[in-house]
This record gives C-alpha cells, structure tokens and sequence, in this order.
C-alpha cells in the first residue's frame, strides 16, 4: 500500500542503513511494509551482503536494508554474502531470488511482482560466521535483469531473499519457472511454498527509482517527517507498451549469467 510506503520509506533512510543484526532487518522489512506485501512474515537467521559495483565509476555500492541506489547503480548483478552464526547453513545451498512489488508503480502493481533474478545452486564460499561469499557454477533459472522502473513513477522497493534450496529443486523448479515463463505476475512467497522452500533465511532490500528522478528517492528518505499521501491512478489493464515500460526485458537489460 502506498500511502504506508512513504513513512517506510523514511524509516529506511533515517535508520535502516546501519543495520547489523538480524532484528534490525526484520524491522526494515516491516517498516518498509515488506510485510505484509512481499512475505507473511520474515525472521532471518542471516545477515544477507549485496554488493553491486557501479558500471560508470567501479565502485562498489554495499546494500544495507533501504538504501537508495539508482538505476545506474544496479545495472550489472550483484555479489552476495551470507553471515550466519547458525552451523547447519554451512553445509547449504542456496536459492537467491530479487523481485519488485512496486511494478509498474506502487500505486498500481498490477504486473507485480517482477521477477529480476532467480538462482539455484548457490553455496558458501568460506566461513558463515565470518560472512562468506556465495558462489555458483550452473546458469540461473531467471538470469538477472537491472531495475528500471518507469518513467514517473515513484521509486520501488527491490527486496533480495534468500533461501535454503531443497534437493529436489532443480527438478520441480522447471514446472513453475522455465524460459517462456513471464517475469511478471510472480509471487515469491507462493513458489517458496510450492516449491518447499521455507521461509528465507535471510534478506534485504534497496529502493531505485527511475532515471528521470532518480533524487526522487533522496528526497523521500530524508524526509523523517513525511505524511503518508494517497494517489489515485486508472486501473486500465497491462498493456504491452506498459510492460515495455518496466524494463522487463525488452529494455536495455543486461543478460549477464549469474556467478554469485
């Protein structure tokens, strides 16, 4: 709900970004209304890194919950980690989804959620209690597509679960997810369910806007005293054109192959 995402927004700004534990996510997660919009409920047992690396500047831009990026900013897929103190993760694998509850705008989200990676096959890279990266060596069921929400439109709460895989995942995965499967339409916490995968183990999550405001974002976060405001928009069907709009793939989407 949009009227609630403004004042979420703004908790973000003024408290999420220094987030280190993993109540303090879950609290970014239930102030940015995460919960309920994108999981019933989320009590992480991890600390999840994303680090992007921006493809103008090469430099690194590490996620903490509710941080504003741009669009430029998440053009190439990012890194993750995982930081657990729970020993039975060590001897995991992983599946890493990212979607957007906001497509195409927050005010209507009649294509959400859109789904911009999902991957199987992760696996810890060193020690949990030190954070570790994730890496993979097998393609990614949905290879990675940047965030580009439309033009306009208010910025979008781009949220990274992550998942203990089960063994029979790459086998069931294909009768939900496969190549003519649209990335639209998805529903993360429906697919967790069918597919067995439990509740995720951990998560974050960014906000980005698109490029024409991309202060848009700033502007919303730093105001710790904004009022939530309700805006009305025609609930016209999706369109082609809209879809074209969202970036979801027949923009300048970057089909890179996952190697976190």
């Amino acid at each position: 709900m949009f009227a609630a995402l403004l004042p979420a927004l703004a908790f973000a700004a003024a408290a999420a970004l220094a987030q280190n534990s993993t109540s303090d996510v879950t609290q970014a997660f239930i102030h940015a209304n995460l919960v309920p919009d994108v999981l019933p409920s989320f009590n992480p047992g991890g600390l999840l890194s994303v680090v992007y690396t921006n493809n103008a500047t090469g430099g690194t831009i590490d996620v903490t919950p509710g941080k504003n990026l741009t669009v430029q900013d998440v053009l190439l897929r990012p890194q993750v980690s995982l930081t657990s103190d729970n020993s039975t993760l060590a001897n995991e694998t992983f599946v890493l989804v990212l979607v957007d509850p906001d497509a195409p705008t927050p005010q209507n989200t009649s294509a959400a959620q859109i789904r911009h990676i999902l991957a199987g096959g992760l696996r810890p890279n060193g020690s949990l209690a030190d954070g570790t990266l994730l890496v993979k060596s097998t393609p990614a069921v949905s290879d990675y597509l940047n965030p580009n929400p439309p033009a306009g439109s208010d910025p979008h709460r781009y949220t990274v679960l992550l998942y203990v895989q089960p063994e029979n995942f790459d086998i069931e995965v294909s009768r939900f997810v496969n190549a003519s499967t649209p990335i639209f339409g998805f529903n993360v916490s429906v697919f967790a369910q069918e597919l067995g995968l439990g509740s995720p183990v951990a998560g974050n999550f960014f906000i980005a806007g698109p490029a024409s405001n991309s202060s848009a974002a700033q502007s919303i976060t730093a105001s710790s005293g904004a009022s939530a405001t309700t805006q009305s928009q025609s609930s016209s069907g999706l369109t082609s054109a809209s879809i074209r709009s969202i970036g979801i793939g027949l923009v300048i989407a970057l089909r890179v192959v996952l190697i976190v």
